[in-house]
C-alpha cells in the first residue's frame, strides 16, 4: 500500500527531481526528505519490524496499531516518521535504520529510492526470493489451496535481465531542458536515472546522453517515452511522438543511434503516435524482431506483450510442457496465448493446438507464424472475460493459461464444465490465481505442482505456475 502524496508546487517537484539519489542503509526516500522537512508535525517513532507486505513493505505492530515501512526488513528496528492513517494502518517513512537484518544489503543502483522501478534491491538475492516463496504459499493458505508439491523456484540472473521497458520523457519548461527515467514510488513524477542495472545492457542506454540529445532538438517537447525492446536479432528503440519531428530532429537522432550501431546487435529506431509507427534508422526495411523458446524464432512487434526476462521464459516453457505430458493425439488449449510463447512449443508436440487471444493482430501474427513454421496450430480470436467465449472448441486434453492481472474467472467456469483432465496455469498475480483456483479445486480439482519463478528480479512481482489435475470419479468421457 502506498503512502499518500500531497499536491507539491512546480518549483518542489524540479527540487526533487534534481536531487541525487539516496545511497547507503539508513537513508530516507528521497522523496519523502523533502516532505519531512516540511511536514514539522510529522511523528517520530521507533518500531521493530517482524513482517513483510505482499508489495515488500515491513510490518509492525503496537498494540493495535500497524505500521507499514517501505524500505524495512523482518528482524530490524528502525526510526520512522508518520505520513498518516488509512483503513486502520499507518503508512510511515524510513527515516534510519537502527538494527539492520542479515538479509540487508547495498542497493546496486544509485537511484534507487528514488526510482520507483524497483522496490527489493535493498534485499538479498535469497531474502527476495524467499520473501516470494512466502507470498504465494501465504496466499494458497488463505483460500485453503493445498499443494502436493512445491517445486525449487525458477530463477536467472538478478541484473541486466529485462528486455523491454518504457521510460517517461519530460520536458520542463521553466528549466529547458528533459527529464528521463521512471516514475518515482507512489509518484506520477519522473526520477531522472543515467543508467538501469535492470535492463539488458547495450551503449545505446545511456540515459544521460539521451537526455542531452532530446533537450537539444527542436521538438524536445514532443517525445513522451522512450520503449526499449532487446529482441534476439536487435535492439528496438520506440520514441513516442506527440506531434510531428521535423527532419531535422529525426537526422539528429538517426546520426545519435548510429554511433552506437554494433553487428552483433543492430539497432532500429521507430518513431510512433497514436495512428501509425515508422522506423527511421536503419534506412532500409529492418528486419523483424524476434526471440527463440524452445528452438523457435518467434516474431515480436512493438507492441506485443512479451516475458521481459528471457533466461527464465525459456525454462518456465521448458516447465509447463513437461508439466502438461503432451501426446500427439491430444487437443491442447492455449488460453491468453500472446503472440504464441507457449502454443508454438506446444504445436511441436501435438497435433491439435488452439491459441486463443483477444487481440486481431497478434491473433493473425500467431496463424501467420504457425503456418510458416509448418506447425499444427489454429488460432483463434475470443475475449476470455466473456462468458462462454469458449463453447465451441472441441474438447481438450490439457489447457495452458496465462492471463492478465486480473485472473481467469471466467475461464475457470468453462474448464470445470468441461472437466479438463490437466491443466497448467501461470499467473503473474498470486492473489487472483488463489482466487481462480479456490474455485476449481472445490469443483475436483487437485493442485499436483507449484513453484514460484523470479521474472522480476529487485522487484515484489513474482510468477506462479501450478499444474491441476481433475481427480472427481464422476468425471464423464
Amino acid at each position: 500500500m502506498a503512502h499518500p502524496r500531497k499536491r507539491r508546487s512546480a518549483a518542489a517537484v524540479r527540487r526533487t527531481a534534481k536531487r541525487p539519489a539516496a545511497k547507503g542503509q539508513g537513508t530516507l526516500h528521497s522523496a519523502a526528505q523533502n516532505s519531512a522537512a516540511q511536514t514539522s508535525e510529522s511523528q517520530c517513532l521507533t518500531l521493530e519490524i517482524d513482517n513483510l507486505t505482499s508489495d515488500a513493505q515491513g510490518v509492525a505492530r503496537r498494540g493495535r496499531d500497524v505500521y507499514f515501512v517501505p524500505g524495512a526488513l523482518p528482524g530490524e528496528t528502525v526510526e520512522v516518521l508518520l505520513d498518516g492513517r488509512r483503513k486502520k494502518v499507518w503508512q510511515t517513512r524510513l527515516r534510519q535504520v537502527l538494527t539492520p537484518s542479515d538479509q540487508r544489503r547495498d542497493a546496486g543502483c544509485p537511484h534507487y529510492r528514488q526510482c520507483g522501478g524497483c522496490d527489493m534491491q535493498h534485499m538479498s538475492s535469497e531474502a527476495q526470493l524467499e520473501a516470494k516463496q512466502q507470498r504465494s504459499q501465504r496466499e494458497f493458505q488463505r483460500q485453503g489451496i493445498a499443494v502436493e508439491q512445491w517445486l525449487e523456484p525458477i530463477v536467472g540472473e538478478p541484473w541486466h535481465y529485462r528486455r523491454k521497458a518504457r521510460l517517461g520523457v519530460r520536458f520542463s519548461k521553466a528549466e529547458q531542458r528533459n527529464y528521463i527515467g521512471f516514475r518515482e514510488a507512489a509518484s506520477s513524477h519522473i526520477s531522472d536515472i543515467d543508467h538501469c542495472p535492470v535492463l539488458v545492457q547495450h551503449p545505446v542506454l545511456d540515459w544521460a546522453a539521451w537526455r542531452e540529445l532530446i533537450s537539444g532538438l527542436q521538438g524536445r517537447d514532443a517525445i513522451s517515452q522512450i520503449e526499449v525492446i532487446a529482441a534476439d536479432n536487435a535492439l528496438a528503440l520506440v520514441l513516442r511522438q506527440l506531434k510531428p519531428l521535423s527532419a531535422q530532429d529525426q537526422q539528429q537522432l538517426c546520426d545519435f543511434v548510429a554511433r552506437y550501431q554494433q553487428d552483433a546487435q543492430p539497432l532500429q529506431l521507430w518513431l510512433k503516435d497514436e495512428h501509425h509507427s515508422q522506423c527511421i534508422f536503419p534506412q532500409h526495411p529492418p528486419a523483424p524482431l524476434w526471440h527463440e523458446v524452445q528452438g523457435l524464432r518467434l516474431n515480436m512487434a512493438l507492441d506485443d506483450f512479451i516475458q521481459v526476462n528471457a533466461r527464465v521464459n525459456q525454462a518456465m516453457v521448458a516447465q509447463a510442457l513437461a508439466w502438461l505430458q503432451v501426446t500427439e493425439n491430444d487437443c491442447i488449449w492455449d488460453l491468453f496465448a500472446g503472440h504464441g510463447n507457449f502454443s508454438m512449443p506446444l504445436a511441436r508436440l501435438s497435433q491439435q493446438v488452439l491459441a486463443v487471444e483477444v487481440q486481431p493482430d497478434m491473433v493473425a501474427s500467431i496463424q501467420r507464424q504457425a503456418e510458416k513454421l509448418a506447425l499444427p496450430l489454429l488460432a483463434k480470436q475470443a475475449d476470455l472475460s466473456e462468458a462462454g467465449c469458449l463453447q465451441a472448441l472441441p474438447e481438450p486434453q490439457a489447457v495452458l493459461l496465462d492471463p492478465p492481472r486480473a485472473g481467469a474467472a471466467q475461464v475457470c467456469e468453462e474448464l470445470i464444465r468441461r472437466q479438463v483432465p490437466r491443466i497448467v496455469y501461470v499467473s503473474c498475480d498470486v492473489a487472483t490465481l488463489a482466487r481462480d483456483l479456490a474455485s476449481l479445486t472445490a469443483a475436483g480439482y487437485t493442485v499436483v505442482k507449484a513453484g514460484i519463478m523470479d521474472m522480476f528480479p529487485q522487484t515484489h512481482h513474482v510468477e506462479t505456475m501450478v499444474l491441476l489435475q481433475y481427480k472427481s470419479k464422476n468425471r464423464h468421457g
